[in-house]
């Protein structure tokens, strides 16, 4: 037995002990038998005996003999005392001989002070909020004292530990596992082994210290098969790269390279609140949290496409904080309201206007003037969309108005589709804009930018992929 917060607690251990959390709180099996009466989820049960009591969560019954889940216990129950709850009968306890009481607390400094966790090994670690220190549990354990690695001794620069990850040299959890702390600062520390309190290298040993730029988040950091990818000021920096350059050479081999003068500029501008990165395998991608940290700031965040790398922003998304429960996305906005992400073709009741503007093509003409005559984009779709393609030039972006949005349509998906309306077997439909026919588009200049605006059916989430664009087009001579 126990004492936490003043209250005695009874924890059972055995080799048939099982135990779970429900809403939140620990949760333990009291093994019973000669049972008379079926308890019930939400009933106190009392050890006649110890006076001990608990309430009950769920009960597995075998006739006499069963197993209770029970939580918020108070005293300790013991072996052979009669077991009764608000229901007339009674079961006789059944505790293994010889179990060992555990605690159901973390001990060794308040868990209020415990600002990160993740693990490591099969051992919990935890970031000790403002400073150095490092805590860790025993191995397979979410209970006990914790022991402490005081890393204030590797570190140049100052500051303290933000947050510790696993990285791996390859895509699974192994003995090639290494352990990653690091600082507000930007500074990292690797260690390899598996016991942070052994004696040897062998057990526990620091692999090195590099340098990163500041990181914009305990939470903005990404595994990428085994590497461990990390939101820093100068962009989405994989840890294997961080080894072997110099931090002012990161930005080179930044996952984020393509849009790094976007990244740059939003990260001096939203320093004051932290950054996150959740990806979604489902929808192939991973999206990085923008907060707003100042009125009219723009609420949106940066997309990366996890097969191509190609990126994008999710315009009016005021995300800040992101995760993934259950394969659905949910953010949480500075409002405190919380929203799920792409169940649908409209924002919070709004149109969702997609917009793809292409690269400058000078079509290879370079430095003559041409003339795009006509277009024909091609799709893929599962559901109605309603597109526009326009065209600009010379390095100047001008988007006409987005098409309107649209009620109704169909899908032919299922547990989206309606009955005797959508066909599950329908493939899905191909075509191209107007009916197959070519746009006029009239645009001339030195070079030529593509330009594709979708609006969604405001009742559905879009599945609608483009495929190419043809265009014809007039060259004419280069003046001198």
């Amino acid at each position: 037995m126990v004492a936490v917060n003043g209250t005695d607690f009874l924890q059972l251990y055995s080799t048939t002990f099982d135990w779970s959390a429900v809403n939140g709180l620990a949760t333990y099996r009291l093994n019973f038998d000669t049972q008379t009466v079926n308890y019930v989820t939400g009933q106190t049960i009392t050890g006649g005996t110890s006076g001990a009591t608990a309430t009950v969560v769920k009960s597995i019954d075998n006739g006499t003999t069963g197993s209770l889940y029970i939580q918020s216990i108070t005293g300790t129950f013991q072996d052979n005392e009669t077991i009764t709850g608000g229901i007339a009968g009674s079961a006789i306890a059944d505790i293994p001989a010889g179990v060992v009481q555990i605690s159901a607390a973390i001990t060794g400094v308040a868990t209020s002070a415990l600002s990160h966790v993740w693990l490591y090994r099969n051992r919990l670690f935890f970031i000790e909020g403002g400073t150095m220190r490092a805590r860790y549990l025993g191995i397979d354990s979410v209970t006990g004292a914790l022991g402490s690695l005081n890393l204030s001794g590797i570190f140049q620069r100052g500051g303290s530990l933000l947050f510790g990850a696993t990285w791996s040299l390859d895509a699974g959890d192994g003995i090639d596992d290494k352990c990653v702390f690091v600082t507000t600062e930007g500074e990292a520390a690797i260690f390899e082994g598996s016991n942070p309190a052994g004696a040897t290298q062998a057990e526990w040993n620091l692999v090195g210290r590099y340098d990163l730029t500041d990181p914009m988040g305990k939470r903005a950091t990404m595994r990428a098969g085994g590497d461990l990818i990390v939101a820093t000021k100068e962009g989405l920096v994989p840890i294997s790269a961080a080894i072997n350059k110099d931090a002012a050479a990161l930005s080179l081999a930044a996952v984020s390279r393509n849009i790094e003068p976007d990244w740059k500029r939003e990260a001096a501008r939203r320093l004051s609140l932290p950054w996150e990165i959740i990806k979604w395998p489902d929808m192939n991608y991973a999206i990085v949290s923008l907060p707003v940290t100042a009125a009219g700031q723009e609420s949106w965040a940066f997309v990366v496409n996890l097969e191509t790398g190609s990126w994008c922003k999710f315009v009016g998304w005021a995300t800040r904080c992101l995760e993934l429960h259950d394969s659905r996305l949910y953010f949480g906005t500075n409002d405190g309201l919380v929203l799920e992400g792409e169940i649908s073709g409209n924002d919070n009741g709004l149109p969702i206007y997609h917009t793809y503007v292409g690269n400058p093509d000078h079509m290879k003409s370079l430095g003559g003037l041409k003339t795009v005559h006509q277009a024909r984009p091609t799709f893929l779709s599962a559901t109605p969309y309603n597109p526009k393609i326009s065209f600009s030039v010379n390095y100047s972006v001008d988007l006409p108005p987005a098409p309107t949005a649209a009620d109704g349509g169909t899908a032919d998906l299922w547990d989206s589709g309606l009955w005797d309306v959508a066909k599950w077997d329908q493939a899905q439909p191909t075509g191209s804009v107007g009916g197959g026919q070519w746009i006029s588009i009239g645009k001339t200049g030195h070079v030529m930018q593509p330009q594709l605006q979708i609006t969604s059916y405001l009742n559905q989430r879009p599945v609608t992929e483009f495929v190419q664009l043809d265009v014809t087009f007039e060259t004419g001579g280069v003046v001198v």
